[in-house]
C-alpha cells in the first residue's frame, strides 16, 4: 500500500512539475532556476548549502544552477572573503520571479485541483508529507513554505476571491511537500541502487518494459513523464548494460523493447533486497492501513484531475505484486 502511495505521489508531482516547466520556460529561466530565485528571496544571502537543503539538490547540482543563474545576472554574490559567500537576488532577478507569478485564470497545473479538493482532505494528505519530510531531516521547508505564501512569490494571491486564498495556499504547501517526499525517496533508492550499477530512471525503465512488452521509446516516455530525448538516453545506456534489446515492429521503422534474462534477474534481487530499505517510504508504516487506503484513494481522485489517467494502468501492471505480498 505504501508503494501504492508512493507512486501515487510521483505521478501527481511528475504532472505538475512538467506542465510547469513549460509555462516557466517562456521567461527564459528553467523551474529549476526559478526555485533558486525563489529560495534566495525568501532567505535572502543564502548559501549554496541553505539552497541545496531546501531544494533537496545535491551540491553540485546547486553549483552548476548558481554560475548559471550568475551568467544571466538574476543573483550576486557578497563581495567577501568568506567562503560561504551569501547570494542575493539582482533587479532582473525579482523580475523573472514577478513575470512568473500565476494569477486568477492563468494556466498553472496546481490549479486544477482548487475546484475538486476538499480542506480537509488536503490537510490530511499535507501531515502525511509534512511528516516525512520532518523525519527525513527537511525541516526548513516548512519555513520557507511559510515564506513564500507570506511573499506571494508563486501566486498573486491578490487576484483570487477571498474565498479561495486559504486553500490555494494549502495547494502549495501540498506541492511543496510533495516535491520533497518524491526526490527524498527517490535519492534514497537511487544510493540502494548503486551497487546494482542502476541509476534510478533505469530501474523505473525497466519496470516499465517488463510490465509493457514490446513498448516503444515514444511510449515509454509517455508512461514515465519524460520528454523523449530524455528516454531515449536511458534505452541507450540500458542497452550498452546488456539489460534492454530491441525487435523491429510491423510498422516501418517501429522498434520495441524488451529486458534480457540480467535484468530479469537485477529487478527480482532489487525487489529483494531494496524495496523495503526506503527509509521515506518505511515513515509510512506508522500509518493505520485504512488512513493510508483513504490517502491513496484521495491522490488517485488528485491524479484523475490533472489528467494522470494512465497511473491506474501503470499501478496495475507494475505494483500488483507488491501489493499481493502487502
Amino acid at each position: 500500500m505504501k508503494h501504492e502511495f508512493y507512486t501515487l505521489s510521483r505521478y501527481l508531482f511528475l504532472n505538475i512539475e512538467r506542465e510547469y516547466a513549460k509555462i516557466v520556460e517562456k521567461s527564459g529561466v528553467t523551474l529549476p532556476q526559478l526555485r533558486i530565485l525563489w529560495i534566495i528571496s525568501a532567505f535572502p544571502g543564502a548559501n549554496s548549502s541553505l539552497i541545496s537543503k531546501i531544494g533537496c539538490w545535491t551540491p553540485p547540482t546547486v553549483s552548476r544552477m548558481i554560475k548559471i543563474l550568475l551568467e544571466k545576472k538574476l543573483i550576486n554574490r557578497d563581495i567577501s572573503k568568506n567562503k560561504s559567500k551569501g547570494i542575493h537576488l539582482t533587479d532582473q532577478g525579482i523580475e523573472i520571479i514577478q513575470a512568473n507569478k500565476q494569477s486568477y485564470g492563468s494556466s498553472f497545473p496546481l490549479l486544477k485541483l482548487l475546484r475538486v479538493s476538499r480542506e480537509d482532505e488536503l490537510d490530511s494528505l499535507i501531515g502525511i508529507y509534512r511528516y516525512t519530510a520532518l523525519e527525513s531531516g527537511n525541516a526548513y521547508i516548512m519555513d520557507y513554505i511559510d515564506r513564500i505564501n507570506e511573499l506571494s512569490l508563486k501566486i498573486d494571491y491578490s487576484t483570487f476571491p477571498n474565498a479561495d486564498q486559504s486553500k490555494l495556499k494549502s495547494l502549495v504547501a501540498l506541492y511543496n511537500l510533495l516535491r520533497i517526499f518524491v526526490l527524498s525517496a527517490e535519492n534514497a533508492y537511487s544510493l540502494l541502487l548503486k551497487k546494482l550499477d542502476l541509476t534510478y530512471p533505469q530501474r523505473a525503465a525497466l519496470t516499465i518494459i517488463r510490465a509493457y512488452r514490446g513498448v516503444t521509446s515514444s511510449h515509454l516516455a509517455e508512461i514515465a513523464l519524460w520528454s523523449p530525448s530524455s528516454a531515449n538516453l536511458v534505452v541507450k545506456n540500458l542497452l550498452a548494460k546488456d539489460l534492454i534489446y530491441k525487435n523491429k515492429g510491423n510498422v516501418k521503422n517501429s522498434l520495441h523493447i524488451y529486458i534480457t534474462r540480467k535484468a530479469e534477474k537485477l529487478l527480482d534481487m532489487d525487489s529483494e533486497e531494496n524495496e523495503n530499505k526506503i527509509g521515506t517510504l518505511n515513515l509510512l508504516d506508522t500509518v493505520p492501513s485504512y488512513k493510508l487506503e483513504e490517502l491513496n484513494s484521495f491522490l488517485h481522485y488528485l491524479n484523475e484531475s490533472v489528467n494522470n489517467h494512465m497511473v491506474v494502468d501503470f499501478i496495475d501492471r507494475c505494483l500488483y505484486p507488491i501489493k499481493k505480498l502487502q
